[in-house]
């Protein structure tokens, strides 16, 4: 059966979607609501935070599924050197070391495979959104080199692009950049998810959850 791993456990849409599978194990900085299988607790994604995760981790999963992300409004005309790079951290830095210490520590399964959660916003040049669009514009080219890197060594590595969800953050979005995109529902977005998941070939795509 397959088991899959979620990091970044605490976010809205990471919940939502535990509902509706089984098998679902956790990492979040938080306690939330009992809808993992196992859920285990890090304070802070650094080197303290992964060395004690690899000790309570004990079997491998299918698929690891990334959600560390935040939504701040930001304007690259008002640049800010200190909001960028701490946003640029959650939304880059941080999935790219979950992944390197997921590789490192061996916790996938042969031909298990890494997503990253990204969004709409990397292929978008909405104003009022600069710093999280870079931010997941990188995550969706690195997971291209990463899945290049591992491919011999059987790990693969996409991405998952949402499209806005009517939850706390895509309000916010909705609002901060008066787009005029639609909300994706939940519903669609547990059906295209099941079929991700099961697919065990595909490496270096773009999975794209969105209304066009």
């Amino acid at each position: 059966m397959t088991s899959t791993l979620y990091f970044g456990g605490s976010s809205n849409i990471a919940q939502e979607l535990a509902k509706n599978f089984k098998n679902i194990d956790a990492v979040s900085s938080r306690k939330v609501s009992n809808v993992y299988r196992k859920l285990f607790i890090i304070k802070k994604y650094n080197s303290l935070g992964f060395k004690k995760l690899e000790k309570k981790i004990n079997v491998k999963y299918d698929n690891i599924l990334i959600f560390n992300g935040f939504y701040t409004s930001s304007f690259l005309s008002m640049f800010n050197r200190k909001n960028f790079i701490n946003d640029f951290e959650i939304n880059y830095l941080i999935p790219m070391e979950i992944a390197s210490f997921a590789i490192k520590k061996k916790i996938l399964k042969k031909n298990g495979a890494i997503y990253f959660i990204s969004s709409i916003a990397a292929s978008e040049h909405q104003i009022g959104n600069a710093n999280y669009s870079i931010s997941k514009n990188a995550l969706n080219f690195s997971s291209k080199i990463l899945g290049n890197e591992q491919k011999k060594r059987e790990i693969r590595v996409n991405t998952i692009s949402f499209g806005l969800i009517k939850n706390e953050m895509g309000l916010k979005v909705k609002k901060m950049t008066n787009t005029n995109k639609k909300f994706v529902s939940l519903k669609k977005i547990v059906k295209r998810i099941k079929l991700v998941l099961s697919d065990k070939k595909t490496n270096k795509r773009n999975f794209k959850f969105y209304n066009d």
